[in-house]
């Protein structure tokens, strides 16, 4: 199965779906999201398929959402085509947090934004070198999503998360590895590799998986859900506000001054 902006494949037990807009930094469109989560409930489906992993085409992971279409015009339909839009990537971090096989993610490059956010809701997260996290939501006047503002402080701690979450603060795979974010760093010679020590990984009974993944998951499922509702009304609220369409008239002008 392929699409323009995701790829999705398959080769024995492992899915394999990756961002395939590097022209874009790989930014996620509205369309990828729902890629994805077709994906994801195709793969949670089907019993030959165990593991799915996510990852990025060229140098970069993801640069998170897409927002070069602009800010919707103001008027009296606004809310309603912001909630749409908010729709899809809060179905999005829904499906990622009742995936109830293994996610791993590959993050091959810099993450920003929600590319960043999300892998909180994955089992496992393994970085090439050239990896960074960053979450510049406050820097055009919104707040975080994808379930960070629950997941992140249990993960990262209390004082790296507000780093991340308040003040931007790029971390670099090293750190990300040190802290426990990132299970370990991988060379770029050796994905192959460790594609295939994950086909290996996925030749493990699947009901014992999905039993394990389900207990260890249990005790954080409705409040991670509650998370994301909260946050998605939010970002409703916020990318109507003034600050942040004011943010986005001022990265365009600065991108056009640097032409």
């Amino acid at each position: 199965m392929s699409e323009t902006e995701v790829i999705v494949l398959y080769e024995g037990p492992l899915q394999i779906i990756k961002f395939n807009r590097p022209a874009k930094k790989n930014a996620l469109s509205l369309k990828a999201y729902s890629i994805i989560r077709n994906a994801l409930k195709s793969a949670a489906d089907n019993d030959q398929i165990k593991i799915t992993l996510v990852t990025g085409v060229g140098d970069y992971f993801s640069s998170g959402n897409d927002f070069s279409s602009g800010a919707p015009v103001v008027d009296e339909d606004t809310e309603m085509v912001v909630r749409s839009a908010i729709g899809h990537v809060r179905e999005f971090i829904r499906a990622l947090i009742d995936y109830p096989k293994i996610l791993i993610a590959l993050v091959n490059g810099p993450a920003i934004g929600i590319a960043v956010t999300m892998l909180g809701l994955f089992d496992l997260v393994y970085a090439l070198k050239t990896a960074t996290f960053q979450t510049p939501f406050t820097s055009i006047g919104i707040s975080a999503e994808g379930c960070s503002t629950y997941t992140f402080p249990r993960s990262l701690g209390k004082s790296l998360a507000a780093k991340m979450l308040y003040f931007n603060y790029k971390m670099d795979s090293n750190e990300a590895k040190a802290c426990g974010f990132v299970a370990d760093i991988i060379t770029e010679a050796n994905v192959p590799e460790f594609i295939n020590g994950l086909k290996r990984l996925a030749q493990l009974p699947l009901k014992s998986l999905i039993y394990t993944k389900q207990m260890v998951r249990s005790h954080d499922v409705k409040s991670l859900h509650y998370a994301n509702t909260v946050e998605m009304e939010n970002l409703v609220e916020l990318f109507q506000s003034e600050e942040f369409l004011t943010a986005l008239l001022n990265n365009a002008t600065k991108k056009k001054n640097k032409l």
